[in-house]
């Protein structure tokens, strides 16, 4: 019984990983925009600087800041590697 119950949690030997291509097909218009949006932290990993310079980099014109809200702020990740590109 025991073998059974050590089975039974550990992961299988053979594990499928089955590709799912049809994802992007199901995918909508918002959904796939909203795909290429960083949000601050990520941004400020993708720079290597810190928030306020990511904000300073924004209000220049290097790139755009999409805000939802008050806090919710993103940045389309194709614009800031570009501009680290072209820096």
């Amino acid at each position: 019984m025991k073998k059974n119950f050590v089975r039974f949690w550990q992961k299988p030997e053979k594990e499928e990983t089955i590709k799912d291509s049809s994802t992007n097909e199901k995918m909508s218009p918002v959904d796939m925009a909203m795909n290429n949006f960083v949000k601050m932290k990520e941004a400020t990993k993708l720079l290597k600087a810190s928030a306020p310079t990511v904000r300073k980099y924004a209000r220049l014109g290097c790139y755009k800041e999409y805000r939802f809200g008050e806090k919710l702020v993103f940045y389309d990740k194709e614009e800031i590697l570009n501009f680290i590109l072209n820096r």
